[in-house]
């Protein structure tokens, strides 16, 4: 049987178009991984096994009985979900033991536009409760462990997705991205993560339309599928109010390594205040020459331009957070884990109509100062992430460490916040290894609804450091 773990979505349809491998071949092999490295890395809810199988069989059916070029994208593709987004007829959790048994009568609208292309859904992938954490453990599904070292965190919330794909089980998943969701593990396991201008993909179900800071994710292993995988979900719909402006369809760039030629960046070594350990900087570094090689005109910012404060974003997020947790009905809120528990009586989230105007207000500030920056570049890069990933077992020492100091965990992301308070497109790049082999990321932001330049840049990045054939061995 050919083997398929690792090609990208893209190329997987060609295979199953040509005849040269059958969708239940691939989703058989899909499943043999998911055997593999379920039981050493959790990066799963739910295994729709019987379903995913019988629906890769209708592929093989259809496609004897029509013309290869009239099926769709992603035709016969396995791909997987966060367990954050509703799935019809699929357990859909939350991370949550307060909705354990919840199975969704519908899709939400970007999963649906999966399905119409031809994906298969293998699964649904692990999440902390109600994505409440940067590492991905909870009660419920226990701790999901990072592929390259099982001892360290896989990152969160999306921790699940990017295990499953740098294993090679999936060459996708759609996640979401609220603070860094999808970009933390991205980087943590060696694979790309997008975070989409707000409301390029609707977002329909997360109850918060006006005080948002989530939009719908795409983390993959190849550049090729981020363009088909934007076109299929993206568009406007009318439950998400976000969505309604017309997205343009993205093509891949032309020339990959002349796909930055001309264009402008800004690095900004300490976003937020947070500094990467000197090994992740000059790991990135390099991999900045490397562009700069190809056409990049990359300047150096001495201070941070956006003033970002990292700190406005995680009290709206966890005010989020607390406002979701309070409305939900009271024997619901007794199957909340202790750190959503703690939110329901927090008196530091009582209402208060000032402080959340003033949030705003910083809000609308933080776009306005990176609007300016982002009017005379292209990009603004950083780092992902500041450092190797926590342990990750939760109940052990959580902190990392920076040039020799112990630091709080907020420190190792909380600069990549600054895309969801002001809705801009952000993307995790591969760029480098570390010296325990771990990967490093290249954390790019981009203008509003120019998330094909940070497509352009994942294209020209491979062809400086291929993590393609990168994969961990399971």
């Amino acid at each position: 049987m050919m083997e398929i773990l690792g090609l990208s979505g893209t190329a997987i349809t060609k295979l199953i178009k040509k005849g040269e491998v059958s969708a239940v071949d691939v989703m058989e092999q899909a499943l043999n991984q998911v055997d593999t490295v379920q039981p050493l890395l959790n990066p799963f809810v739910t295994i729709a096994h019987d379903a995913a199988l019988a629906q890769a069989r209708q592929a093989d059916e259809l496609l004897s009985k029509t013309q290869p070029e009239t099926l769709p994208a992603f035709f016969g593709v396995p791909f997987t979900v966060k367990d954050l987004l509703d799935t019809q007829g699929v357990q859909t959790t939350y991370g949550s033991r307060s909705l354990e048994h919840n199975i969704p009568n519908s899709d939400v609208v970007a999963v649906a536009r999966m399905r119409a292309a031809g994906a298969i859904l293998l699964g649904k992938t692990t999440t902390p409760e109600f994505a409440s954490k940067v590492t991905t453990d909870c009660a419920l599904t226990g701790i999901t462990r990072n592929p390259w070292a099982p001892s360290l965190s896989s990152g969160g919330s999306s921790g699940g997705d990017g295990v499953a794909i740098a294993t090679g089980i999936v060459p996708f998943g759609v996640s979401t991205d609220g603070g860094g969701s999808s970009r933390i593990p991205a980087s943590a396991c060696g694979v790309l993560g997008m975070k989409v201008t707000i409301g390029a993909i609707p977002h329909e179900t997360w109850p918060f339309h006006f005080g948002n800071n989530s939009s719908i994710s795409m983390n993959c292993r190849h550049p090729e599928d981020l363009v088909t995988l934007f076109n299929t979900m993206s568009g406007a719909h009318h439950l998400d109010p976000w969505s309604r402006r017309e997205i343009k369809t993205m093509s891949p760039p032309v020339s990959p390594a002349g796909a930055v030629q001309g264009k402008r960046a800004l690095f900004i070594p300490a976003l937020g205040g947070n500094i990467a350990d000197a090994q992740y900087q000059a790991i990135v570094e390099k991999g900045l020459a490397k562009l700069s090689d190809l056409g990049l005109d990359i300047d150096v910012a001495l201070d941070d331009p956006t003033q970002f404060q990292p700190d406005i974003a995680t009290q709206m997020m966890t005010s989020n957070l607390a406002a979701r947790v309070r409305q939900m009905s009271v024997e619901a809120q007794q199957h909340l884990g202790p750190g959503l528990q703690s939110l329901l009586g927090e008196e530091e989230f009582k209402s208060d109509g000032v402080r959340l105007q003033t949030d705003a207000i910083d809000r609308s500030r933080t776009y306005d100062r990176l609007e300016r920056v982002l009017s005379n570049y292209d990009f603004v890069l950083t780092p992902t992430l500041t450092a190797p990933p926590p342990l990750a077992d939760p109940n052990s020492d959580q902190s990392v460490t920076i040039n020799g100091n112990k630091e709080r965990i907020n420190k190792w992301w909380t600069h990549l916040s600054i895309a969801n308070l002001t809705g801009h497109p952000a993307i995790s790049i591969p760029c480098g290894i570390d010296a325990n082999d771990l990967p490093v990321g290249l954390h790019a932001i981009g203008g509003w609804d120019r998330d094909s330049d940070l497509v352009s840049l994942a294209f020209a990045s491979i062809t400086c450091f291929d993590w393609t054939e990168r994969r961990p061995v399971y």
